[in-house]
Parts: structure tokens; sequence; C-alpha cells
């Protein structure tokens, strides 16, 4: 390089903090209200309660990451899954009143467990056998230091003609624009070891690391794409306002990203949205992963 020669400016790193816990159920409630996603898991969990006869005999199922409760109440209530026993595994004191609200309208005995779920986690006796019929994990590997050894290590708990039920994102807009944030960020701030949930993870890699680690198990993927309202983030380019799914898809509030960073996230989001009734949705892909043990298969 000579002298004249002057390197190319250097993009700047951004310095957004993490959400907080309260930003975390905050951005996570407004996401949940505006999305079709729990339309397509409802459908999904049906089909594994009908395939498999949870309708008929009470259920021990253990939900790790719970969150507020909803989605199981919704299991019962309306996709017929005959419940006699939940083990609620939630670790965010931000969930818990909410969680015990809903599990307590359930005609079945309920348990909260408010520690986190590792390779080290065991089930304390007293509260019966450690195996159950359903495992269901909601969307909550995201939130896991090691999501691969959970996964393998729920896999013990399960009953021989079981079920585990995964739900998690496919390749989407959200990995997208969280890679773009770890990728851009001061790592002594914003890495993937500080937020919340890691939204870089996706369904395949899941399904992926299942299959290598566990050829014992038989793994099948239903998957298909899922909207969220998006419409006052896109006609309001600064992001003024309504930008709380944007920043749960981020895990950092986007008013405090760069107005570089801003414009980035702003396209990335409007790249990826149909127009339905003149109303912005992004499109979110969402995966159920359901696991069994191949032995007990018929």
């Amino acid at each position: 390089m000579t002298r004249r020669e002057t390197a190319a400016p250097l993009t700047r790193r951004e310095t957004a903090a993490p959400l907080t816990i309260e930003g975390y159920a905050r951005t996570f409630a407004k996401l949940v209200a505006n999305s079709t996603e729990y339309d397509l898991m409802a459908s999904i969990a049906r089909k594994v309660i009908l395939e498999n006869n949870l309708d008929k005999e009470p259920v021990r199922m253990l939900s790790i990451g719970a969150g507020r409760g909803q989605f199981e109440t919704r299991l019962v209530r309306e996709q017929g899954l005959k419940l006699g026993y939940i083990y609620a595994i939630e670790p965010n004191p931000a969930h818990i009143p909410l969680l015990e609200t809903e599990l307590k309208s359930l005609d079945a005995k309920y348990y909260i467990d408010t520690s986190f779920f590792n390779k080290e986690f065991e089930f304390d006796e007293k509260y019966g056998s450690p195996l159950f019929d359903l495992i269901m994990l909601s969307h909550c590997l995201y939130t896991f230091e090691d999501p691969f050894g959970a996964v393998s290590h729920a896999v013990k708990f399960l009953k021989p003609r079981g079920k585990i039920l995964i739900f998690n994102q496919g390749e989407s807009a959200c990995s997208e624009m969280y890679t773009y944030l770890i990728n851009h960020s001061d790592p002594n701030i914003f890495n993937t070891s500080l937020t919340h949930a890691n939204h870089a993870l996706t369904a395949p890699k899941i399904t992926s690391y299942i299959r290598a680690k566990h050829p014992e198990l038989i793994v099948s993927v239903q998957e298909d794409i899922t909207h969220i309202g998006v419409d006052e983030f896109v006609r309001e380019e600064d992001g003024s306002r309504n930008d709380e799914v944007v920043s749960f898809f981020l895990q950092a509030e986007y008013q405090d990203l760069s107005e570089e960073a801003r414009k980035h996230v702003y396209e990335v989001v409007r790249k990826n949205c149909d127009v339905v009734d003149d109303k912005y949705l992004i499109r979110h892909a969402c995966a159920g992963i359901i696991v069994s043990l191949s032995s007990h298969e018929e």
C-alpha cells in the first residue's frame, strides 16, 4: 500500500446491549400476539396426539421451557391431549405466575420446576416416574447453553413408545438478522453467550445433530411458512414505533442500533415480507421435529 492509498473505512462495531429479562418477556409477548406460528404448531401437535393415541389414556408430559403455559393449555382444550400429569420446567421468573395460572386451570396434576434443564438435570423421585409419554421443547432450545446436549439428555426420559416434539424456527429472517448483529457487534457487549436466546439455531441444525448423534432415533420434520405482523414497523422506516417483534429477533432493542444497522435490518424485514390484505407480514419458517425410539416403532 502506498502512502497515497487509504484503507476502506471500517464499519462501526455495534454496542447495543442484549435484551433484559423483562425486555425478552415483553418482545416475546408481542411476537406471540402477532404470529400465525402457533396455529401451525397446534396442527402439528394434533397430528402427533391422534397418531399416538395421546387422546385416549392419561398422558405424562414433560414440558421443557414451558414459558407461560398457554400452548400446553391449548393442546388440552383444543387439540384433544388427555393430560394426566405435567412436569413443567421454566426458569424465567417473569413467566411463572401466568404458567401457574394456566396449569391450575387444567384437570391434571402438575409441578413447576424453576431450574435449568441441562445434561446434569435429574428428577426428584418424589414426583413420580421420570419417564414421559410426551416431551415437548417448544421454542426454547435457543435459550440453552448446550441445546444439542439438552436434546440428548431429554431422550433419557422418554417412555419406549413416547414422542419428543421440538418446535423451532427454520431458516428465516430471524436467524439472518441475529447473525448479522452478532457479526457486527462488539463481542464484549453482545454475543451468543450474553443473549437470552441464540436465534442462529435453526431446525436443520437440530435435526442434523440428532441424526448424526442418535442413529437409534427416528426423526421426522414438518415445516411450513408462518407469518408475523410487522405492518407498522415497515410503514414507518425509522422504526420509532412497534419494533418489538424485530427487537425479539435481534435479541437487542432495535432503537439502540446504529443508523447503519437499523437500515440494514429494515431492508431484511422488508424483503422477507408478504403483503396480505394490505398488511406487511414477515415470513417465518416454523418446524415441528418429532423424535421417537426406532427400536419401539411398529
